[in-house]
């Protein structure tokens, strides 16, 4: 087939991408040199959140639209809350401290500081980039599984922390780390360390705790590492970390590992647009892709085409280039 578009990737993105593309009448063509979801979107800790970063707040509301009506992909109606927690008293603008948050989250150790927000949807890792390629699918979209992609040609780069080998952008990989446990006493919360809100910035610590549990499996992590790590030796000092947190966890056996690199920006925000006159790109979503993925998708779907499209300054690639997207 003769694409009108090529989509180099097959995460979240690229699959969200391709189905907005398709369903607006274009051939496309994607391309993915390994599986769908073969990277951050498959293993991801599994929650769909607000970043907490105001400038992402956009797309993170359209996403949740996208993702109530997306065939095959069950998506929580409600979300389980998100407790921020510190082991010492912290700020976060619009929330109250909560003081021993073990009382209203049994899971968590005594003596703790919580602020708790009104987000958070557990999910499975890899089942949103699995619907959106289905979507796309459905609306003609082809896949082409082992390839590189074109060099040439109308085509939109959506390749995670690869992207940075195809196009001259500050796209790096940040390795994580999640081990896998199921735990008798789940967290019914989505738990996340004080600082998280540092992954919008170009201050990103080495370790966070986080915990999320979908469908009786609880994701503990994580990990924000510039080199790809032996996740075999990183998880005890993850397991230790969280511990501190969830009192016990290192006496029960880990289910398993998962590792993964997330495309990090220079400013911890997403690049979406136009690069040149046939190259587009929707990539350096950071820890957010699956919160941010459908509706970056497509804001750059209208780009290409020729839709009114108004991408956020503070999410314009050309922030990068000097070239603003249009």
């Amino acid at each position: 087939m003769s694409a009108d578009f090529a989509v180099v990737g097959g995460g979240i993105v690229g699959c969200a991408l391709a189905a907005f593309l398709a369903e607006g009448g274009a051939r496309v063509v994607v391309h993915e040199r390994e599986a769908i979801a073969a990277g951050a979107s498959g293993r991801n800790s599994g929650v769909v959140q607000d970043p907490l970063d105001p400038a992402l707040t956009g797309l993170y509301e359209e996403s949740l639209e996208h993702y109530r009506t997306l065939e095959g992909f069950d998506f929580p109606a409600d979300p389980v809350g998100l407790l921020l927690v510190g082991e010492q008293p912290f700020e976060h603008p619009g929330t109250e401290l909560i003081e021993d948050p073990h009382r209203l989250e049994p899971a968590l150790a005594p003596g703790l500081f919580a602020r708790r927000i009104d987000t958070g949807r557990p999910v499975p890792p890899a089942a949103a980039a699995h619907a959106w390629a289905e979507r796309a699918r459905r609306a003609g979209a082809t896949f082409r599984i082992g390839e590189d992609g074109p060099t040439d040609g109308p085509r939109v780069i959506a390749a995670g922390p690869w992207a940075r080998d195809l196009l001259p952008l500050p796209i790096t990989p940040i390795w994580g780390v999640v081990v896998e446990f199921e735990l008798p006493d789940a967290p019914t919360h989505v738990l996340e360390e004080a600082g998280i809100d540092a992954l919008t910035s170009d201050a990103v610590p080495e370790t966070l705790f986080s915990a999320v549990t979908a469908r009786g499996i609880s994701a503990i992590g994580s990990t924000f590492e510039p080199a790809k790590p032996d996740p075999e030796a990183k998880a005890p000092s993850i397991v230790a970390h969280a511990a501190r947190f969830l009192p016990g966890l290192d006496r029960h056996p880990m289910r398993g590992l998962r590792a993964c690199a997330r495309p990090g920006s220079a400013d911890g925000r997403p690049m979406l647009g136009r690069i040149d006159d046939e190259v587009y790109v929707a990539g350096g979503h950071g820890a957010w892709g699956i919160t941010l993925g459908p509706a970056s998708a497509r804001l750059v779907a209208d780009l290409m085409l020729g839709r009114p499209a108004e991408i956020p300054p503070a999410l314009d690639v050309g922030r990068f280039t000097s070239s603003p997207s249009r």
